[in-house]
């Protein structure tokens, strides 16, 4: 049930591609390399029940920012994308510590699925305020958290 959850999730994000377009300017390779990466980072840990589903959600959520900003924006920014491709090694390192995390313990599924959310999203989060703090300029993206870039 879960790997079908994280297809699923998943999907959302390349059919949005496919209908809306490529809002990041990066293809539609990039769409379908991240859950697969994902999926298999969590492979040797062995995933419970909606960890998956966790996960694949805080990666479509990643993708809403830039999304809202370049299809709404008057001019659309070409290497914005960049921003997201830099803050993944973000969500792979948090992605392998709570798979390592929760490997061994024996949680309820939601525990599981909230763990696994909020682990993903904070790994991106963390990479994205660094990456926009000292490689490049993301004043314009809006998070639930504000503006990622100090000053």
């Amino acid at each position: 049930m879960d790997r079908i959850l994280f297809s699923a999730i998943s999907l959302i994000s390349i059919v949005t591609v496919l209908v809306v377009g490529d809002a990041l300017y990066i293809g539609i390779w990039y769409y379908i390399a991240i859950p697969l990466v994902a999926y298999l980072l969590t492979l040797p840990f062995k995933p419970k029940q909606f960890f998956l589903t966790g996960i694949s959600l805080a990666i479509l959520l990643t993708y809403i920012p830039y999304f809202y900003h370049n299809l709404f924006a008057e001019r659309p920014e070409g290497l914005l994308g960049l921003g997201h491709l830099f803050s993944l090694p973000g969500l792979a390192v948090a992605i392998v510590l709570v798979s390592l995390y929760l490997k061994a313990k024996t949680l309820r599924p939601i525990l599981l699925f909230t763990i696994s959310f909020s682990g993903a999203l904070f790994g991106f989060l963390i990479n994205q305020f660094i990456v926009c703090n000292t490689v490049m300029y993301c004043g314009s993206l809006i998070w639930p958290v504000g503006l990622l870039s100090i000053g």
